[in-house]
């Protein structure tokens, strides 16, 4: 059987959320588990980057969504050759599901031999990694909107719910962002909103931008992306892109993969030229 090093993280996912014990003896003890490493030790960057030099066959991930990310990314900066196997422990589980369909952590490691290595090219937001897609502008404030509701221990604080959710709809009719496409700054856009999807495994991405005026926009954009029109003075365009570039005049308020972040008012979104490997199944 595979032997792989297994990543956890105790404070995230599922293990806040039931028997945080009993999850880790289920995982820790599977056969093809064989070095534990607890998520925020000094020098679990370390062992990430010489997994594949100590006889490795890959690295699983126990923890949120959030801490897949920062594994991804510890993988991405020192170039690790030993290969990810991120497990659907988190609560939206948006990169084990865009990889891996619904398959069960159990069923997962039970499996692994089966697996091949897959490299695949993440996303650059600046200097920062997402694996599943970036969103900037308003998507983002509706976003931490949705981050408090799903947070929260019984009924969300409502005037910090409120003023969330009003700060949302007013950037949702701001089109503060401008930005073009492919290096092509002649043609400028404005957007209140972009949204950028690594999809599938195309070299490019995804990307949808939204110039909400009013709220007859709001219904055209339905439409705009039914029947993928691509017009700059329509509320809505779609398309593919090798690089976005933004530019605001204040920081921009971004989502990656579901993690809030703010990066400064000038940003280049793109796909590193360095890829991540992951394990993946052939069918």
């Amino acid at each position: 059987m595979a032997k792989l090093a297994l990543v956890i993280n105790r404070t995230s996912g599922r293990f806040v959320r039931g028997d945080a014990d009993a999850l880790a003896e289920e995982l820790t003890a599977h056969p093809a588990i064989d070095t534990v490493w607890e998520f925020g030790e000094d020098d679990v960057e370390a062992r990430i980057r010489d997994a594949d030099s100590q006889g490795f066959d890959g690295i699983a991930i126990a923890g949120g969504d959030g801490t897949i990310q920062a594994v991804a990314c510890m993988a991405h900066r020192n170039g690790a050759k030993c290969p990810l196997l991120p497990l659907p422990l988190g609560t939206a589980n948006m990169l084990v599901h865009r990889l891996y369909g619904h398959r069960s952590a159990s069923e997962m490691l039970d499996t692994v031999d089966d697996t091949q290595i897959k490299p695949f090219r993440p996303g650059l937001a600046g200097d920062e990694i997402f694996l599943v897609a970036a969103a900037l502008g308003f998507p983002s404030t509706v976003a931490r909107a949705r981050e408090m509701v799903r947070e929260a221990d019984g009924v969300p604080p409502l005037p910090s719910l409120s003023r969330r959710i009003a700060a949302a709809a007013r950037h949702a009719f701001r089109p503060r962002i401008r930005y073009w496409l492919d290096g092509d700054d002649r043609d400028r856009k404005r957007a209140s909103g972009i949204y950028v999807d690594l999809d599938g495994e195309a070299e490019d991405m995804a990307y949808v931008a939204v110039h909400w005026r009013n709220i007859g926009d709001v219904a055209w954009a339905g439409l705009t992306l039914l029947t993928d029109i691509h017009d700059g003075e329509r509320p809505g365009v779609s398309g593919r892109t090798e690089c976005l570039e933004a530019r605001s005049r204040k920081p921009l308020a971004l989502m990656l993969d579901g993690e809030p972040v703010f990066m400064p008012r000038n940003l280049t979104i793109s796909r590193s030229d360095t890829p991540i490997r992951f394990l993946n199944w052939t069918e």
